[in-house]
């Protein structure tokens, strides 16, 4: 998540990745030794916050504070860290809550740093990343799977670059919730849920086995569960195998009910145990799979080596936009001129403002990049179209709230100034936004051409903008636009004057 204000300066060896499951909360901190991810510690919670989602999007009260008491326990080994050395992120159950804003609130109050919501497409890059890095890629692809709470991500991918990858409306909680609810199991409702899961692989399945794969990797509580109990009975040494799972839901079958206590898995594990093997079993049949192996890394891992990429200023956010101006043809001669203009204005009002050069340096540029994709689409109120297409298409690396401040900067950036979209409280954002509208102002005209000095300074919301009155003499337009954008600003209590 963007942290447009100053950065805690306090330096750390060490980071750390939480990850907000619909069955589990997780913790990961690490270091870095000789370029090798070094794990310190793990924390996790069977904190099964999918249990107490609703069908209309509510949270149910007993959930919220399971969820929050362990936050709080987080939070205590999160304290000292810098924003920069930490992400935590949220998946099915914080995309499907109607809404989150409080839970968010809370939780950050309690972690001291923010949790992001992650699309599942973002969910199944980083499970992949996290996997490439655990077990050293062989040639060819591989398919890699990962059963949570809420969803199931499949992804195939060659080396360490995903191909192809679908975020699935079936986790080990959802199905459990769905058709285990009251503990009881027999053969009829073994098999809707089977049924269920494999009207749910339907519409994707062909495309994967089209892919081919030369490996199965699975990274999940779930899957190294399964490998666990196949191990410890003895039918294989931790490979899992369709006629495995077969025997699992058979027992289930016999037992009668979801408390059946297997050897090799956890009592923690055992109330949603069952759902997840029933969705392992509709991907063995539905994708073809011969037989599996399970990996220990996935998500939580995921976010530590995309992290550190952030850190090493190797960040996989920047080719998403660069890959988003070109599919939608922006003028990049242009957009690099309006960038460098906003980011030598941002330099000089950096301090002025309180602002992090670094990482509002990056959002500035991003959408200097961007503000322009939806000439493609139409002319008249392009803004809207580009706002549209920032925050609804697929941003690897993105968050949802980064991709709403992408948006909400390529919306603010031409016409009145839309406030009411912006997030209270965030003036950080407005001060950005006000910087790339005067940055489009002075790169308006099809020719782009030097520009003269520009001095700007500012003290909250006085803004003050020196420039050669014989340049502006010479660019009529400019100047109007100018006068125009004094009037803009004041609406929103701005006061801009031109020396």
């Amino acid at each position: 998540m963007f942290n447009l204000s100053r950065l805690d300066r306090s330096n750390t060896s060490h980071i750390a990745a939480i990850d907000l499951g619909s069955n589990s909360f997780h913790m990961i901190i690490a270091k870095w030794d000789n370029d090798q991810l070094v794990v310190l510690d793990r924390l996790r919670d069977p904190v099964r916050m999918g249990w107490g989602l609703g069908s209309d999007g509510s949270l149910s009260e007993d959930a919220r504070i399971r969820a929050l008491n362990c936050l709080e326990k987080f939070g205590e080994r999160l304290r000292e860290y810098p924003s920069r050395s930490v992400r935590i992120v949220g998946t099915k159950t914080l995309r499907s809550i109607s809404d989150s804003s409080q839970f968010l609130a809370d939780a950050q109050q309690r972690l001291g740093h923010p949790v992001e919501i992650i699309s599942g497409d973002e969910e199944a890059r980083l499970i992949y990343l996290g996997v490439a890095h655990c077990i050293a890629p062989k040639d060819g692809k591989r398919l890699v799977m990962d059963i949570g709470g809420g969803s199931t991500e499949i992804i195939v991918g060659e080396g360490m670059s995903p191909l192809i990858k679908e975020s699935l409306n079936m986790g080990c909680v959802a199905i459990t919730k769905r058709f285990f609810l009251d503990g009881k199991v027999n053969d009829k409702n073994a098999n809707k849920a089977f049924i269920a899961c494999m009207q749910e692989l339907t519409p994707v399945a062909e495309e994967f086995i089209q892919q081919g794969w030369n490996q199965v990797l699975g990274a999940s509580g779930t899957i190294k569960a399964v490998a666990k109990v196949c191990a410890a009975a003895g039918w294989s040494n931790g490979i899992v195998r369709l006629m495995d799972l077969e025997k699992i839901v058979r027992l289930y079958c016999q037992h009668g009910n979801t408390d059946l206590k297997i050897p090799g898995l956890s009592e923690d594990r055992q109330p949603v145990f069952l759902g997840g093997v029933i969705v392992l079993r509709a991907l063995f049949e539905s994708l073809q799979i011969a037989e599996m192996m399970a990996a220990d890394w996935a998500l939580r891992e995921g976010l530590l080596f995309d992290l550190k990429g952030r850190l090493e200023n190797h960040d996989i956010r920047q080719g998403s936009v660069d890959a988003l101006a070109s599919r939608f043809h922006v003028n990049m001669e242009k957009a690099q001129a309006v960038a460098a203009t906003a980011l030598n204005l941002l330099a000089q009002v950096a301090d002025d403002w309180d602002l992090n050069h670094t990482e509002a340096g990056k959002l500035l540029s991003w959408a200097a990049r961007l503000y322009s994709v939806g000439l493609d689409i139409a002319h008249n109120d392009y803004h809207k179209h580009s706002a549209y297409v920032v925050q609804h298409v697929d941003l690897a690396g993105c968050s949802r709230v980064e991709q709403s401040h992408l948006s909400v900067l390529v919306l603010a950036h031409r016409k009145r100034f839309p406030i009411k979209h912006f997030p209270p409280g965030n003036e950080e954002l407005i001060h950005l936004a006000i910087l790339l509208r005067m940055a489009v102002i002075f790169h308006r005209g099809k020719k782009v051409e030097g520009l003269p000095p520009i001095n700007l300074s500012a003290s909250k919301k006085k803004i003050k903008l020196q420039i050669s009155a014989a340049w502006l003499e010479e660019h009529p337009l400019t100047f109007a636009d100018l006068e125009t954008e004094m009037r803009h600003l004041d609406d929103i209590g701005y006061t801009l004057d031109i020396v």
